[in-house]
């Protein structure tokens, strides 16, 4: 059903700190796959590795997006936090939702700075077809990608 796309991970806790919650979405059969894009540093590397990753660049990605396993992607910053009950939420979302809906799953607290300067934050629900027509606007570039699904804020209840 869901495959994870971690961007942006260039420190080993950071990137372990992502990681952690996904394994309950592992175990519960909804992840299929994760895949980080564009690892430069070698201890990332061998955190996804021992993980069970696979690495890809986004261009790769991007060429060939049927080579992810779901149907629906979760985009994820390294370092952002899922809240808890993050699977329950996707399940909702992506059994109600056409299959060019986006969503946006906030963290579970946001800093002072996000709150106060309105950044959004948090991982981006979209399907894969989704993510196949915001591609050419990309530009090849993960923020452009993010901006371009245009992801609403999930509510409370989805």
């Amino acid at each position: 059903m869901l495959t994870v796309l971690i961007h942006g991970a260039d420190d080993a806790p950071a990137f372990a700190q992502t990681l952690s919650p996904l394994v309950s979405g592992a175990v519960e059969g909804i992840l299929r796959d994760v895949v980080v894009l564009d690892v430069a540093g070698d201890d990332v590397r061998r955190v996804a590795d021992h993980a069970g990753c696979r690495l890809a660049s986004m261009a790769e990605v991007l060429a060939a997006p049927a080579s992810l396993k779901g149907e629906w992607v979760l985009i994820l910053r390294s370092g952002e936090r899922l809240p808890e009950n993050w699977i329950d939420r996707v399940v909702r979302y992506a059994g109600g939702r056409s299959a060019v809906a986006a969503a946006r799953l906030p963290e579970p607290e946001p800093g002072i700075f996000d709150r106060l300067f309105g950044r959004s934050r948090g991982g981006v629900l979209a399907s894969r077809a989704a993510l196949v027509a915001a591609a050419p606007a990309s530009g090849g570039r993960i923020d452009r990608l993010v901006g371009a699904l245009k992801p609403r804020r999930m509510r409370r209840g989805a």
